[in-house]
This record gives C-alpha cells, structure tokens and sequence, in this order.
C-alpha cells in the first residue's frame, strides 16, 4: 500500500480527500528535495563553466541554503497569517522562475542567482505540515505529517540519481528544466487541487514583522555561511569567525527585538515551554548526529575503496569502504529510502498513538542497532547494507518526530512558523555537522603512497560520536512531558503554552 493510500477515505475539514490532498503535499515537498539534491551533482560537471575552483562551485549549494534559511523565517509566519496554500502557490512559483534562470543561465553568477532564488523552496515543508494540521482529521495528523516529512528522504535520494542520469545522458540545463516544470505543476496542482484552509486555522495578526524576520533570516545565513567556509578555511580563520560571531551577535540582538514586538515574527517565549525548547533540541542532537554525519558517513562507506593496487604489484586491503561507483551508489540511496517512505504510515500511527517522543526513542534506537551492525565488518556488502537499511529506517522515525513534537506544543496558527524555526535548526546543525565530521574521518588515516583513505579509527570515531548523540537525544526526549497529541490538534495543548498568556 502507498503512503497516501494509508490514509484511506477519511475526508479533510472541507470533505476533500485525505489521500489526495496528501499526495499534493508530498508532490510540493518533493520539488523542494529534488531542487536541494539534484544540483549537487553540478559539483562533479565537466566542461563549461562548472571547471571553476570548487571553492566557487560550492555556491550552487551555498546559494541555496542560504536563501532557504531566510524565507523560512518569512515563510512560515506569511502561510500561518494569511493562508498557507497562497503562500505555497507563491513559493513553488518562485522557485519554478529560479529554475529557468539557472536553466538558460549564460555565466556561473547568473545560476547561482537563480539557485539563490530556488531556495524560497526550502519553506514547502513548514506550509505543508501547517496545512496537514489545520485540514486534516485529528486521527490523520500524526499520519500526514510523518508521510509528508518522510518524503524528502526519497526525494532527496532520487534527486541525486536523477542529477546524476542527466549529466551522463543529457545535459546539466535539464536538471533545472526538470525542476521548473516539476514547481509549476506542484504549484498549479495545490491551487486547483486543495480548498482554503479555515480562517480560525490562521493567525489573527494584522501586522507583519518584518524586521524581526530579516534579522533571524539574516542572523542565521550569516552563521550557516561561517561554518561553510570552515570546512575549507578552518575555524580560526578571521573571516570565518567574523560571519559566525556577526550572525549569532544579530540573533541575540533579535531575541531581543522579538521580546519587545507586539506581534513578532516569530515568538521567542515558546522557547520557555518545556516541551518546546526540549524538542529543539533534540532536533539539534538528530541534525549533528543522526541525519548530518550519517549522510556523510554512507557516502564514505559506499565510495571509500575497500583495496587499492601499490607500486609493486600488491594489493593492499583498506579496513573501511565497498568501492562501489557513484551510480550504485545514488541506486543503493534511492532504494533504502524508498524503503523507509514506505513505513511512513506505520510511522504516522505510532506517532499519533503514542506521541512524537515515543517515535524519536524509536529512531534513535535503530540508529544505533544499524551502526553496529555496520561495525561488525565494514567492508562487507552484505553487512554494511543490512546496517544501513535499518538506518534509514530509524532516520524515517526522527524526520517525522521532530517536526511533530513541535506542532504538539503550539496551536494551529502557530504550527508553520514553528516547525519552520524548527527546519532552520535542523539546517543550522546540519551545516555543523559537515564541517565537523570531515575532521573525524581523516584522523589517523591510512597512507597508500600519496594517497590517504579513512581508517578504522577514524570510522569508529564517526559512529562513536553517533551514538552518542543518539543517546543523548534519548535522554532529552525522556524528560519531554508525555501529551495526548490529539490535544494539541484540536488547538488545546496539554502543557503549559506561554504564547497563549502573554
């Protein structure tokens, strides 16, 4: 049964069918994967301009994440204050016009201009969740948010054999072409294809904070920009640690700005609720560990060669790495994410039964079961998948726990502003997790003439540091209060919510 299938014939508050409009939302969410994954295959193109210093190259990924951390926190608040669906319509169409930009882009700086304007595309999933919530059935939230959340690893895993299918049978123009159409029938498909939400779903705020919004925006794309030319340049670096201090300087002064704001842009006290501020993080403990360094990580186990030929003649064994090519390894990607798409709705319903806590324990769990499986012989196939398969099972459970347990602690008009700060957190420590687990693999590594591959003591300090972050995000997640979440649906929470009294 397909994900959207799960949700049966239940019908949404404006008797639509559940089922469909949740395969809108996941199509809306896709596009927002593809356009992230799909260019990082430019990093690897040949002839044209893409044989710039990779230190350049870099933006094509750079440009958009950056301009994905400061539309989020426009974003959400825009979709939770004057309609979540206009607001999507707008962001896929705007990303759909970034895409024909890069498409037919005549310099470097023209398509890394519109990989800038992609990035709005970074907002889908705040709006799609804040949608689930407010149309859905009580009984299918927990199912629609773990779905639409879960999307984005399969998504994100065929962007990547897509992007690499039409460098090597095409050309680099049809990745963005792809895109644009793929936004513009998204866009048109969540107009024509899902009714208004209700007005009590939406904030009743008349003004818009708009600089509270540029300040965080700005705030956290200057610390994201600052940990990207760490990986490079190091953390002492001056220029380095002037956008990492000046982006952390401009959020606290916004902490401030937003306690002061009548109608802030996004409400800092709901980092005073207990559940709240434990559930972020958590998700900054998932972000470092469990979905930062294991992407890095299974690419190295996949691509990292498992033998290499010397001068005389012999064969040495690495101790880490299977060899195998990229293309295998985007297939081996795509595959275990499908895998993991598919309990979506298992996912959902334990989540809806048990609370989101209860699915962060379980995706934490199976992290840590996979790593040692993966332990016992990394240079095994057979071994290594079977480890990472349950993996990316347990990274389905965190991409769907940590967005809900946000939206179990905030009200309907309150769900994609929040789940938006939540998706920039995610990214934040994401970006801190590259920097930091390139570091911890190339410790103590193996020489083979020039020539440096990972080692097992630097493999073993990668799944150490998992662990412990898997563990740690246990902890938080035991001390988080155990609510109902059919309470928070209904607009309700069951714990203290200082956004409400204030």
């Amino acid at each position: 049964m397909s994900a959207p299938a799960a949700a049966g014939k239940a019908r949404t508050h404006a008797g639509q069918s559940v089922a469909a409009v949740l395969a809108i939302l996941v199509i809306a969410e896709v596009v927002a994967a593809f356009e992230t994954s799909m260019a990082v295959q430019l990093l690897y193109t040949p002839g044209e301009f893409f044989t710039s210093d990779l230190s350049q190259l870099v933006w094509v990924v750079t440009s958009y994440s950056l301009v994905a951390a400061l539309a989020t926190s426009f974003v959400g608040r825009l979709g939770d204050q004057f309609g979540r669906r206009k607001i999507l319509v707008w962001v896929l169409l705007l990303s759909a016009l970034g895409s024909v930009i890069s498409a037919i882009a005549p310099t470097f700086g023209i398509l890394v201009a519109g990989r800038a304007l992609q990035g709005v595309s970074g907002a889908v999933l705040p709006l799609a969740i804040g949608m689930v919530r407010s149309t859905f059935p009580e009984h299918k939230i927990g199912t629609g948010i773990a779905v639409v959340s879960t999307s984005a690893l399969i998504a994100g895993a065929g962007g990547m054999l897509g992007g690499g299918l039409f460098l090597d049978y095409a050309t680099w123009h049809w990745i963005f072409w792809t895109a644009a159409i793929f936004a513009c029938v998204a866009a048109a498909l969540v107009h024509f294809g899902i009714t208004r939400e209700p007005k009590s779903s939406l904030a009743s705020a008349v003004h818009v904070d708009w600089v509270g919004g540029l300040m965080f925006g700005i705030g956290i794309a200057g610390a994201l920009y600052g940990l990207t030319l760490s990986k490079s340049l190091g953390f002492a670096n001056p220029q380095v640690l002037l956008f990492l201090v000046g982006g952390l300087v401009l959020l606290a002064l916004w902490v401030r700005w937003e306690l002061r704001t009548r109608e802030p842009m996004i409400d800092v006290r709901m980092f005073a609720q207990r559940k709240f501020a434990l559930g972020m993080l958590a998700t900054a403990l998932i972000a470092i560990g469990p979905i930062g360094t294991t992407n890095i990580l299974t690419v190295t186990l996949y691509r990292n060669p498992n033998s290499i030929p010397l001068a005389d003649g012999s064969v040495m064994e690495l101790p880490v790495g299977l060899g195998l090519s990229a293309s295998v390894t985007g297939l081996l990607g795509f595959i275990t994410a499908a895998a993991a798409f598919a309990i979506s709705p298992l996912i959902g319903r334990i989540s809806s039964r048990f609370g989101a806590r209860m699915g962060l324990m379980i995706g934490s769990l199976l992290t840590i079961i996979g790593l040692l499986i993966v332990c016992i012989d990394p240079t095994s196939i057979a071994v290594v998948i079977s480890g990472m398969v349950v993996v990316i099972f347990g990274t389905g459970f965190l991409y769907s726990g940590m967005p809900t347990v946000i939206v179990e602690c905030v009200l309907p008009e309150q769900t994609s502003t929040a789940t938006g700060v939540n998706a920039v957190t995610r990214t934040a420590f994401q970006a801190v997790a590259a920097s930091v687990v390139g570091l911890l693999l190339v410790f103590s590594p193996v020489a083979a003439g020039e020539n440096t591959f990972v080692s097992m003591t630097g493999f073993l300090l990668v799944v150490g540091v998992l662990i412990a972050t898997c563990l740690l995000t246990i902890v938080v997640v035991l001390f988080i209060p155990a609510t109902k979440p059919a309470g928070a649906a209904s607009g309700k929470p069951q714990v203290s919510n200082l956004t409400l009294k204030d």
